[in-house]
């Protein structure tokens, strides 16, 4: 289908059915660029991956296909060139991914909208005052909920419960409100601890965009939300996308705050388990030996995650030969 809407054509035209069918099990796709030469080789590259024969060669997941095409993707708060949106009247396909989070327009009310553009997409609805404090209110239980559903590990259900009241809380305060943006981020983490780390990356990331615009992009939200996007990464197996976004964050926090801040200990912390993961030990070791001594400096060798890190190194050197001297020449350290 991705072959055809992008040259204009089927991908095969056999002469009745088998022969159609024959063509689906044997024949080789024509490669997009020879039919429409304007296309990206990338997507010409991923648009034959996904036309394999074998199920096994094709892409692992929709996320690693969501990945590849969102390069070609509008960007969120992009403007749509003249044309690019389709014919008058039809629903914008890009509006998606231009306004992830804007509320989506009922039945009856794109005229109005049309009527009035100068109050743009995410603009919060005339609500009356006492409607707002009452949706204030309603908020306020939504947490309330959701805070004793995390306190049952019941993850799932509380993403829902928080999920159920984000639409109707754009429309009134807009869509990048703090009460918005702060049940969007419950939902985010509640996702995160229920292991769905597919649906929670995507809004981390839209949350990190999102803080950046309102508060900065090396505001503490904004960061909070691009490690843990990066988190999700990890735990979705993309390490080296991961790794990446750990430092920049770090980066960003060392500036502001130092190496031994709580939130730069833990990106350390974090560097150098992803490290391990990915069987990367003297690296690893070369971010954790570090650490270990500033936790030590700073927290004293009986501290919870200093304890952690000794023992996360002291495995590690079992695993080498030649023990912690061979790691670069330097003086081992000392946890034990």
């Amino acid at each position: 289908m991705l072959h055809e809407l992008l040259c204009g054509r089927p991908l095969f035209s056999g002469d009745g059915e088998f022969h159609l069918m024959m063509q689906h099990v044997n024949a080789t796709p024509t490669p997009l660029r020879q039919l429409r030469a304007g296309v990206p080789e990338e997507l010409e590259a991923l648009v034959l991956h996904l036309l394999r024969k074998a199920p096994e060669a094709r892409p692992a997941d929709v996320q690693e296909v969501y990945e590849r095409l969102r390069p070609f993707l509008p960007a969120p708060g992009e403007e749509a060139v003249p044309d690019e949106s389709g014919p008058a009247g039809a629903p914008d396909p890009t509006g998606i991914f231009r306004r992830p989070y804007a509320p989506r327009s009922r039945a009856g009310a794109a005229n109005a909208l049309r009527a009035a553009p100068a109050a743009g997409a995410d603009a919060p609805a005339a609500v009356p005052a006492a409607e707002r404090e009452a949706l204030r209110e309603q908020i306020l239980e939504v947490h309330a909920h959701f805070a004793a559903l995390m306190e049952e590990e019941r993850y799932a259900q509380a993403a829902e419960v928080v999920g159920e009241m984000i639409e109707p809380a754009a429309r009134a305060l807009g869509s990048e409100s703090k009460a918005v943006l702060g049940l969007r981020r419950r939902r985010a983490f509640s996702r995160q601890l229920a292991g769905d780390h597919r649906a929670a990356l995507p809004e981390f990331e839209a949350l990190a965009d999102a803080y950046g615009r309102v508060s900065g992009p090396s505001s503490e939200d904004a960061r909070d939300s691009r490690a843990q996007a990066a988190r999700c990464r990890g735990e979705l197996g993309q390490v080296t996308e991961a790794l990446a976004g750990l430092h920049g964050v770090l980066d960003v926090v060392r500036s502001v705050d130092g190496d031994v801040s709580e939130e730069a200990v833990e990106l350390r912390r974090d560097i150098g388990m992803l490290l391990l993961a990915q069987g990367r030990a003297v690296d690893a070791y070369g971010v954790l030996d570090p650490l270990h001594a500033d936790l030590c400096m700073v927290f004293g060798p009986d501290d919870e995650l200093t304890a952690e890190v000794a023992e996360t190194l002291a495995v590690i050197r079992l695993d080498l030969d030649g023990g912690p001297m061979d790691l670069g020449g330097g003086p081992a350290g000392s946890p034990t």
